[in-house]
Protein backbone atom coordinates (compact mmCIF):
# COMPACT_ATOMS: atom_id res chain seq x y z
CA UNK A 1 0.00 0.00 0.00
CA UNK A 2 1.63 3.25 -1.13
CA UNK A 3 0.83 6.00 1.40
CA UNK A 4 1.76 9.66 1.36
CA UNK A 5 1.93 10.74 5.00
CA UNK A 6 2.29 14.03 6.80
CA UNK A 7 3.23 14.21 10.50
CA UNK A 8 2.38 10.55 11.08
CA UNK A 9 3.25 9.56 14.68
CA UNK A 10 5.22 6.39 15.32
CA UNK A 11 2.26 4.98 17.27
CA UNK A 12 0.06 5.22 14.16
CA UNK A 13 2.80 3.70 11.99
CA UNK A 14 2.94 0.76 14.40
CA UNK A 15 -0.86 0.42 14.35
CA UNK A 16 -0.79 0.21 10.54
CA UNK A 17 2.04 -2.31 10.56
CA UNK A 18 0.02 -4.45 12.95
CA UNK A 19 -2.58 -4.94 10.22
CA UNK A 20 -0.19 -7.34 8.49
CA UNK A 21 -0.21 -5.32 5.28
CA UNK A 22 2.95 -4.01 3.63
CA UNK A 23 3.15 -0.21 3.48
CA UNK A 24 5.43 2.06 1.51
CA UNK A 25 5.50 5.53 3.09
CA UNK A 26 6.28 8.74 1.22
CA UNK A 27 6.59 12.12 2.89
CA UNK A 28 4.00 14.75 1.97
CA UNK A 29 3.77 18.53 2.19
CA UNK A 30 1.53 21.12 0.53
CA UNK A 31 3.93 21.58 -2.40
CA UNK A 32 3.13 18.00 -3.49
CA UNK A 33 -0.67 18.43 -3.53
CA UNK A 34 -1.14 18.36 -7.33
CA UNK A 35 1.43 15.59 -7.81
CA UNK A 36 -0.28 13.38 -5.24
CA UNK A 37 -3.72 14.05 -6.76
CA UNK A 38 -2.42 12.97 -10.16
CA UNK A 39 -0.88 9.80 -8.70
CA UNK A 40 -4.11 8.93 -6.88
CA UNK A 41 -6.09 9.39 -10.10
CA UNK A 42 -3.58 7.29 -12.06
CA UNK A 43 -3.47 4.53 -9.43
CA UNK A 44 0.24 5.15 -8.77
CA UNK A 45 -0.46 5.96 -5.09
CA UNK A 46 -3.18 4.59 -2.85
CA UNK A 47 -3.74 7.04 0.00
CA UNK A 48 -2.82 10.43 1.42
CA UNK A 49 -3.09 10.78 5.22
CA UNK A 50 -2.28 13.99 7.05
CA UNK A 51 -2.06 14.44 10.84
CA UNK A 52 -1.89 17.67 12.83
CA UNK A 53 1.69 18.49 13.86
CA UNK A 54 0.93 18.03 17.56
CA UNK A 55 -1.40 15.05 17.16
CA UNK A 56 -0.21 13.04 20.17
CA UNK A 57 -0.11 16.13 22.40
CA UNK A 58 -3.71 16.91 21.50
CA UNK A 59 -4.69 13.36 22.46
CA UNK A 60 -3.05 13.77 25.86
CA UNK A 61 -4.39 17.26 26.56
CA UNK A 62 -7.93 16.33 25.62
CA UNK A 63 -10.59 19.04 25.42
CA UNK A 64 -13.61 19.17 23.14
CA UNK A 65 -12.18 22.20 21.37
CA UNK A 66 -8.88 20.48 20.60
CA UNK A 67 -10.04 17.24 18.99
CA UNK A 68 -7.50 16.57 16.21
CA UNK A 69 -8.84 15.88 12.71
CA UNK A 70 -7.02 13.43 10.44
CA UNK A 71 -7.36 14.24 6.75
CA UNK A 72 -7.22 11.54 4.07
CA UNK A 73 -7.54 11.44 0.31
CA UNK A 74 -8.18 8.30 -1.73
CA UNK A 75 -9.66 7.21 -5.05
CA UNK A 76 -12.74 4.91 -4.89
CA UNK A 77 -12.31 4.31 -8.64
CA UNK A 78 -9.14 2.32 -7.93
CA UNK A 79 -9.60 -1.00 -6.13
CA UNK A 80 -6.19 -0.77 -4.43
CA UNK A 81 -6.88 2.76 -3.20
CA UNK A 82 -10.33 1.85 -1.93
CA UNK A 83 -8.90 -1.20 -0.15
CA UNK A 84 -6.05 0.88 1.33
CA UNK A 85 -8.51 3.40 2.76
CA UNK A 86 -10.54 0.59 4.32
CA UNK A 87 -7.42 -0.97 5.91
CA UNK A 88 -6.21 2.37 7.32
CA UNK A 89 -9.68 3.36 8.54
CA UNK A 90 -10.06 0.09 10.45
CA UNK A 91 -6.58 0.49 11.95
CA UNK A 92 -7.35 4.04 13.09
CA UNK A 93 -10.67 2.98 14.59
CA UNK A 94 -8.86 0.27 16.57
CA UNK A 95 -6.24 2.81 17.64
CA UNK A 96 -8.99 5.16 18.80
CA UNK A 97 -10.51 2.42 20.96
CA UNK A 98 -7.12 1.81 22.58
CA UNK A 99 -6.79 5.53 23.37
CA UNK A 100 -10.33 5.65 24.72
CA UNK A 101 -9.84 2.85 27.22
CA UNK A 102 -6.21 3.36 28.15
CA UNK A 103 -6.18 7.15 28.50
CA UNK A 104 -9.75 8.16 29.25
CA UNK A 105 -11.63 5.07 30.37
CA UNK A 106 -14.83 6.51 28.95
CA UNK A 107 -16.62 6.77 25.64
CA UNK A 108 -15.41 10.09 24.25
CA UNK A 109 -14.17 11.22 20.86
CA UNK A 110 -10.38 11.48 20.71
CA UNK A 111 -10.01 12.46 17.06
CA UNK A 112 -12.13 12.79 13.93
CA UNK A 113 -11.49 12.12 10.26
CA UNK A 114 -12.28 14.34 7.29
CA UNK A 115 -14.73 16.64 9.06
CA UNK A 116 -13.62 19.52 6.87
CA UNK A 117 -11.73 18.04 3.93
CA UNK A 118 -12.96 18.80 0.40
CA UNK A 119 -10.18 16.65 -1.05
CA UNK A 120 -11.22 13.47 0.76
CA UNK A 121 -12.31 11.72 -2.45
CA UNK A 122 -10.15 12.10 -5.56
CA UNK A 123 -11.81 10.15 -8.35
CA UNK A 124 -12.28 9.92 -12.10
CA UNK A 125 -16.05 9.38 -12.24
CA UNK A 126 -15.97 7.63 -15.64
CA UNK A 127 -13.27 5.25 -14.46
CA UNK A 128 -15.16 4.54 -11.24
CA UNK A 129 -18.29 3.81 -13.29
CA UNK A 130 -16.20 1.61 -15.56
CA UNK A 131 -15.28 -0.51 -12.52
CA UNK A 132 -18.96 -1.45 -12.28
CA UNK A 133 -19.02 -2.64 -15.88
CA UNK A 134 -15.63 -4.38 -15.49
CA UNK A 135 -16.94 -6.47 -12.60
CA UNK A 136 -19.83 -7.82 -14.68
CA UNK A 137 -19.50 -7.62 -18.46
CA UNK A 138 -16.22 -9.56 -19.15
CA UNK A 139 -17.62 -12.66 -17.48
CA UNK A 140 -20.95 -12.35 -19.30
CA UNK A 141 -19.30 -11.73 -22.67
CA UNK A 142 -17.09 -14.83 -22.44
CA UNK A 143 -20.00 -16.97 -21.26
CA UNK A 144 -22.22 -15.69 -24.09
CA UNK A 145 -19.50 -16.43 -26.65
CA UNK A 146 -19.01 -19.94 -25.28
CA UNK A 147 -22.72 -20.74 -24.94
CA UNK A 148 -23.39 -19.47 -28.48
CA UNK A 149 -20.61 -21.63 -29.91
CA UNK A 150 -21.62 -24.66 -27.80
CA UNK A 151 -25.20 -24.54 -29.05
CA UNK A 152 -24.20 -25.12 -32.69
CA UNK A 153 -20.54 -26.23 -32.69
CA UNK A 154 -20.97 -29.90 -31.77
CA UNK A 155 -23.71 -30.41 -34.35
CA UNK A 156 -21.81 -28.65 -37.15
CA UNK A 157 -19.16 -31.39 -37.42
CA UNK A 158 -19.96 -34.26 -35.05
CA UNK A 159 -23.62 -34.02 -36.12
CA UNK A 160 -22.64 -34.39 -39.76
CA UNK A 161 -20.42 -37.36 -38.89
CA UNK A 162 -23.29 -38.93 -36.98
CA UNK A 163 -25.75 -38.40 -39.85
CA UNK A 164 -23.22 -39.46 -42.50
CA UNK A 165 -23.43 -36.18 -44.45
CA UNK A 166 -19.77 -35.40 -43.81
CA UNK A 167 -18.84 -37.85 -46.59
CA UNK A 168 -20.69 -35.69 -49.13
CA UNK A 169 -18.65 -32.67 -48.12
CA UNK A 170 -15.38 -34.57 -48.31
CA UNK A 171 -15.89 -35.66 -51.92
CA UNK A 172 -16.41 -32.07 -53.11
CA UNK A 173 -13.42 -30.51 -54.95
CA UNK A 174 -12.17 -28.39 -52.05
CA UNK A 175 -9.18 -28.76 -49.77
CA UNK A 176 -9.88 -30.21 -46.37
CA UNK A 177 -8.06 -27.24 -44.84
CA UNK A 178 -10.60 -24.96 -46.58
CA UNK A 179 -13.41 -27.10 -45.20
CA UNK A 180 -12.00 -26.87 -41.65
CA UNK A 181 -11.47 -23.11 -41.96
CA UNK A 182 -14.94 -22.65 -43.43
CA UNK A 183 -16.52 -24.52 -40.55
CA UNK A 184 -14.64 -22.38 -38.00
CA UNK A 185 -15.44 -19.08 -39.74
CA UNK A 186 -19.09 -19.98 -40.23
CA UNK A 187 -19.51 -21.03 -36.62
CA UNK A 188 -17.66 -17.90 -35.49
CA UNK A 189 -20.07 -15.57 -37.30
CA UNK A 190 -23.13 -17.29 -35.82
CA UNK A 191 -21.58 -17.38 -32.33
CA UNK A 192 -20.63 -13.72 -32.57
CA UNK A 193 -24.17 -12.71 -33.51
CA UNK A 194 -25.54 -14.87 -30.71
CA UNK A 195 -23.23 -13.27 -28.15
CA UNK A 196 -23.89 -9.76 -29.49
CA UNK A 197 -27.66 -10.18 -29.20
CA UNK A 198 -27.32 -11.45 -25.63
CA UNK A 199 -24.96 -8.59 -24.75
CA UNK A 200 -27.33 -5.97 -26.16
CA UNK A 201 -30.12 -7.51 -24.10
CA UNK A 202 -28.01 -7.27 -20.94
CA UNK A 203 -27.04 -3.63 -21.64
CA UNK A 204 -30.67 -2.68 -22.20
CA UNK A 205 -31.76 -4.41 -19.01
CA UNK A 206 -28.93 -3.05 -16.81
CA UNK A 207 -31.05 -0.18 -15.43
CA UNK A 208 -33.51 -2.76 -14.06
CA UNK A 209 -30.87 -5.28 -12.99
CA UNK A 210 -28.75 -2.69 -11.17
CA UNK A 211 -31.41 -0.54 -9.55
CA UNK A 212 -29.91 2.08 -7.30
CA UNK A 213 -26.75 2.42 -9.42
CA UNK A 214 -26.00 4.72 -12.33
CA UNK A 215 -24.33 2.42 -14.86
CA UNK A 216 -24.35 4.31 -18.14
CA UNK A 217 -22.68 2.78 -21.20
CA UNK A 218 -22.56 6.29 -22.70
CA UNK A 219 -19.20 6.85 -20.97
CA UNK A 220 -17.56 4.75 -23.71
CA UNK A 221 -16.76 6.12 -27.14
CA UNK A 222 -16.20 4.62 -30.62
CA UNK A 223 -12.60 3.65 -29.76
CA UNK A 224 -13.63 1.55 -26.76
CA UNK A 225 -16.45 -0.16 -28.68
CA UNK A 226 -14.10 -0.90 -31.58
CA UNK A 227 -11.59 -2.42 -29.17
CA UNK A 228 -14.33 -4.57 -27.64
CA UNK A 229 -15.35 -5.79 -31.11
CA UNK A 230 -11.72 -6.73 -31.88
CA UNK A 231 -11.55 -8.70 -28.62
CA UNK A 232 -14.87 -10.42 -29.35
CA UNK A 233 -13.77 -11.52 -32.83
CA UNK A 234 -10.37 -12.76 -31.62
CA UNK A 235 -11.91 -14.62 -28.69
CA UNK A 236 -14.75 -16.25 -30.60
CA UNK A 237 -12.30 -17.57 -33.23
CA UNK A 238 -10.27 -19.30 -30.52
CA UNK A 239 -13.37 -20.67 -28.77
CA UNK A 240 -14.89 -21.98 -32.00
CA UNK A 241 -11.54 -23.38 -33.09
CA UNK A 242 -11.32 -25.45 -29.90
CA UNK A 243 -14.93 -26.59 -30.17
CA UNK A 244 -14.49 -27.51 -33.87
CA UNK A 245 -11.42 -29.58 -33.06
CA UNK A 246 -13.20 -31.45 -30.26
CA UNK A 247 -16.28 -31.88 -32.43
CA UNK A 248 -14.11 -33.47 -35.13
CA UNK A 249 -12.64 -35.92 -32.63
CA UNK A 250 -16.06 -36.87 -31.23
CA UNK A 251 -18.19 -39.59 -32.81
CA UNK A 252 -21.55 -38.04 -31.92
CA UNK A 253 -23.12 -34.74 -30.90
CA UNK A 254 -23.54 -36.00 -27.34
CA UNK A 255 -19.87 -36.96 -27.09
CA UNK A 256 -18.82 -33.61 -28.57
CA UNK A 257 -20.93 -31.75 -26.01
CA UNK A 258 -19.34 -33.73 -23.20
CA UNK A 259 -15.83 -32.94 -24.50
CA UNK A 260 -16.64 -29.22 -24.70
CA UNK A 261 -18.13 -28.97 -21.18
CA UNK A 262 -14.75 -28.87 -19.33
CA UNK A 263 -13.69 -25.94 -21.52
CA UNK A 264 -16.94 -24.16 -20.67
CA UNK A 265 -16.46 -24.67 -16.94
CA UNK A 266 -12.83 -23.55 -17.24
CA UNK A 267 -13.95 -20.32 -18.95
CA UNK A 268 -16.36 -19.69 -16.06
CA UNK A 269 -13.56 -20.15 -13.52
CA UNK A 270 -11.24 -17.82 -15.47
CA UNK A 271 -13.94 -15.15 -15.83
CA UNK A 272 -14.95 -15.24 -12.18
CA UNK A 273 -11.34 -15.24 -10.96
CA UNK A 274 -10.64 -11.94 -12.73
CA UNK A 275 -13.95 -10.08 -12.30
CA UNK A 276 -13.02 -8.74 -8.82
CA UNK A 277 -9.47 -7.69 -9.67
CA UNK A 278 -10.53 -4.18 -10.71
CA UNK A 279 -7.84 -3.91 -13.38
CA UNK A 280 -6.23 -5.87 -16.17
CA UNK A 281 -3.07 -7.88 -15.56
CA UNK A 282 0.17 -5.90 -15.85
CA UNK A 283 2.35 -8.86 -16.89
CA UNK A 284 2.46 -9.04 -20.70
CA UNK A 285 2.84 -12.84 -20.59
CA UNK A 286 -0.75 -13.18 -19.36
CA UNK A 287 -1.95 -11.79 -22.69
CA UNK A 288 -0.85 -14.86 -24.60
CA UNK A 289 -3.11 -17.15 -22.54
CA UNK A 290 -6.36 -17.79 -24.44
CA UNK A 291 -9.60 -16.63 -22.78
CA UNK A 292 -7.71 -15.26 -19.75
CA UNK A 293 -6.11 -12.61 -21.97
CA UNK A 294 -9.51 -11.66 -23.41
CA UNK A 295 -11.06 -11.16 -19.97
CA UNK A 296 -8.13 -9.00 -18.86
CA UNK A 297 -8.26 -6.89 -22.02
CA UNK A 298 -12.01 -6.35 -21.56
CA UNK A 299 -11.41 -5.21 -17.97
CA UNK A 300 -8.70 -2.81 -19.20
CA UNK A 301 -10.97 -1.38 -21.90
CA UNK A 302 -13.91 -0.92 -19.54
CA UNK A 303 -11.72 0.82 -16.93
CA UNK A 304 -9.96 3.03 -19.54
CA UNK A 305 -6.55 1.48 -18.79
CA UNK A 306 -5.97 -0.43 -21.99
CA UNK A 307 -2.38 -0.86 -23.18
CA UNK A 308 -2.15 -1.08 -27.01
CA UNK A 309 0.71 -3.58 -26.79
CA UNK A 310 -1.45 -5.91 -24.69
CA UNK A 311 -4.28 -5.79 -27.26
CA UNK A 312 -1.81 -6.49 -30.07
CA UNK A 313 -0.32 -9.38 -28.10
CA UNK A 314 -3.76 -10.86 -27.40
CA UNK A 315 -4.88 -10.55 -31.03
CA UNK A 316 -1.67 -11.99 -32.48
CA UNK A 317 -1.59 -14.89 -30.02
CA UNK A 318 -5.27 -15.60 -30.73
CA UNK A 319 -4.60 -15.69 -34.49
CA UNK A 320 -1.66 -18.03 -33.86
CA UNK A 321 -3.86 -20.36 -31.79
CA UNK A 322 -6.58 -20.28 -34.45
CA UNK A 323 -4.01 -21.13 -37.12
CA UNK A 324 -2.75 -24.08 -35.07
CA UNK A 325 -6.32 -25.25 -34.41
CA UNK A 326 -7.16 -25.06 -38.13
CA UNK A 327 -4.02 -27.07 -38.98
CA UNK A 328 -4.81 -29.67 -36.34
CA UNK A 329 -8.48 -29.87 -37.37
CA UNK A 330 -7.37 -30.28 -40.98
CA UNK A 331 -5.16 -33.21 -39.97
CA UNK A 332 -8.18 -34.74 -38.25
CA UNK A 333 -10.28 -34.26 -41.39
CA UNK A 334 -7.60 -36.08 -43.37
CA UNK A 335 -7.80 -39.08 -41.05
CA UNK A 336 -10.42 -41.50 -42.37
CA UNK A 337 -10.32 -43.38 -39.06
CA UNK A 338 -11.45 -40.27 -37.16
CA UNK A 339 -13.88 -38.82 -39.72
CA UNK A 340 -15.75 -42.09 -40.25
CA UNK A 341 -15.50 -43.37 -36.67
CA UNK A 342 -18.71 -44.90 -35.32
Amino acid sequence: IIVYEENMPDSITQALENTGRIFEYREYDDSLEEKVKEELLAGEADLLISFPENFEELLLDYTVSSIPDIKTSYNPGERYSENAYSVVLNALNSYQQVVLYERFGTDVIVFTMDQDNPNHIIMDEDKALGQGFASLLPMLIVLFLFSGAMSIGPDAIAGEKERGTIATLLVTPIKRSDLALGKILGLSVISLFSAASSLVGILLSLPKLMQGTSLDAGIYGPVEYMQIVIVLISTVLVIVGMIAMLSTIARSVKEASMLVLPLYFLSIVISVSTMFSGEGASNALYYIIPIYSSVNILISILTFEVVPFHIALMVLSSLLYVGLLVVFTTKLFESERIIFAK
